[in-house]
């Protein structure tokens, strides 16, 4: 099948049931990756210790930041323009996507690592940005030159490479950890895993010639100014959240830093669900803006009561689970760490659902919104996280997590209702879900049952009464069940 038949189908009826089937895979993916995440936190933990992993949470944190920045809205813009574009202009696209990538991720690292040095971090901190942001480099071009599978719903592969990433740096850890190494030799994990996927990609995607990187000025100028909006955006969405793990380390004692490290790591690790799962939709809503706005209501309203059902599931198992997974993940001396994991995660939920509405401005071309609704939050992190560090440390900085998110939540709303206001879901079903969620609380919590128990059933009561109150979006089952067929 050529890229363009691909690319046909975000325009049948049977784009919707891919995107569904699409986001499940992903999720079922990243669960992989979750649990071959939690191995490789686990040998992190012992073989570090609280204060050298509290280190390695600083390296991972401001490289995370530089991820987000120097994607530079590249990946939703160039998504967006993908779809919509003739099959015939899609090769100079993607040479300067590609392009494009490079200079900004090269240019990224380069930052960070004059951060940590100009901050007084440890020279093994400094060192350890420079080497894995060598790393970060190769992943981030790596996965540029995937784009076009996701723009033709291919997402086996795609869930392929991610969990081959995963697993790839837990044996590469695991051989660390057996071997004795020191911290910084954990650095040039990155690398090697960066190395492996990108040899990997050309057999995964056709025409990897035409994509060698090249800058055409007007290409590369529409790109970037389609995107400054909404990389200045993602820049201050990225970087609020990681912001909380350095407002601790600078507020803090390296003991404080490390639980809330800790808290961050599993924290982070839900962080992506959203991103995954849910961009999917960004092809198929990219073609419903720009060709059918009915097509891009009925979209948003489902994805926004598929958002919260999954954000508030995933909450209640979190909520469930935080004590018992910090103390597998380590021993005693991370138990403080729990309270933080528990209380952030209720931040998912604004997380969840702004992270849908952002994909509905984003198809739009409302990025200016994204980027102020950001720019909101980002002050509100920096006032509320002084603040509430000062005042109670790393639980201060969990708090602020969750009401930076809730508000986030709120004005990407707003935005998208002023933008459009057929597009805004109606948010009238809210209810069901919560009501689900309750009901699953109240398992947990009434049954003296191990949480290792009572977790996964208080999620099957969830589902059951979510399906039962119509909580789950009647075309997902469907949807589901014409996969299970196939």
């Amino acid at each position: 099948m050529s890229a363009s038949e691909h690319t046909d189908v975000l325009r049948t009826g049977e784009a919707g049931g891919k995107v569904i089937r699409g986001g499940v895979l992903r999720g079922a993916g990243y669960a992989a990756g979750i649990l071959l995440g939690a191995g490789t936190s686990v040998l992190l933990l012992r073989h570090l210790g609280v204060a050298d992993f509290g280190r390695y949470g600083v390296v991972i944190a401001l490289l995370g930041i530089v991820g987000g920045i120097t994607d530079a809205g590249l990946t939703a813009v160039g998504s967006r323009e993908l779809a919509i574009r003739p099959a015939a202009e899609r090769p100079a696209l993607m040479r300067n996507l590609v392009a494009l990538r490079i200079l900004l991720t090269s240019a990224g690292v380069v930052v960070a690592t004059l951060f940590a040095l100009a901050a007084g971090y440890d020279g093994v901190v400094v060192a350890g940005t420079a080497v894995a942001g060598v790393g970060i480099l190769l992943l981030h071009t790596q996965s540029t030159l995937m784009m076009p599978l996701a723009i033709e719903l291919r997402y086996g592969s795609i869930t392929l490479v991610e969990t081959l990433r995963h697993a790839l740096t837990l044996v590469g850890i695991a051989a660390l950890v057996v071997a004795g190494a020191s911290l910084f030799a954990f650095f040039t994990i990155p690398v090697a895993v960066g190395v492996a996927t990108v040899a990997l990609t050309p057999f995964l995607v056709a025409g990897m010639r035409g994509m060698s990187p090249s800058v055409d000025r007007a290409t590369a100028f529409a790109l970037l100014r389609e995107s400054l909006p909404l990389a200045a955006a993602i820049a201050m969405n990225v970087v609020y959240l990681r912001l909380l793990v350095l407002l601790v380390s600078l507020g803090t004692d390296d003991l404080e830093t490390g639980l809330f490290a800790t808290s961050f790591r599993v924290f982070e690790i839900l962080l992506g669900i959203p991103t995954l799962v849910l961009g999917v939709a960004l092809p198929l809503l990219a073609v419903a803006g720009a060709e059918d706005r009915e097509r891009l209501r009925y979209a948003v309203q489902r994805l926004t009561e598929t958002a919260l059902a999954v954000s508030l599931l995933l909450v209640l198992v979190t909520v469930v689970l935080a004590r018992p997974a910090i103390r597998l993940l380590g021993d005693g001396e991370y138990d403080d760490a729990a309270p933080m994991l528990q209380l952030q995660a209720f931040a998912l939920i604004g997380i969840f659902l702004s992270q849908v509405w952002t994909l509905a401005l984003v198809s739009l071309r409302r990025q200016r919104d994204v980027a102020f609704a950001n720019g909101i939050a980002l002050v509100v992190v920096v006032v509320l996280g002084l603040v509430l560090v000062n005042a109670y440390e790393g639980i201060g900085g969990a708090a602020t997590a969750v009401a930076s998110e809730t508000l986030l939540a709120v004005l990407v709303y707003v935005f998208l209702f002023r933008a459009d206001r057929d597009a805004a879901p109606r948010l009238r079903f809210a209810p069901r879900p919560l009501a689900a969620a309750g009901a699953g609380a109240l398992v947990a919590l009434v049954l003296p049952l191990s949480a290792w128990i009572a977790a996964p059933l208080a999620a099957l009561v969830f589902v059951g009464v979510a399906i039962v109150t119509g909580a789950v979006p009647p075309e997902v089952l469907p949807a589901l069940r014409a996969r299970s067929r196939r």
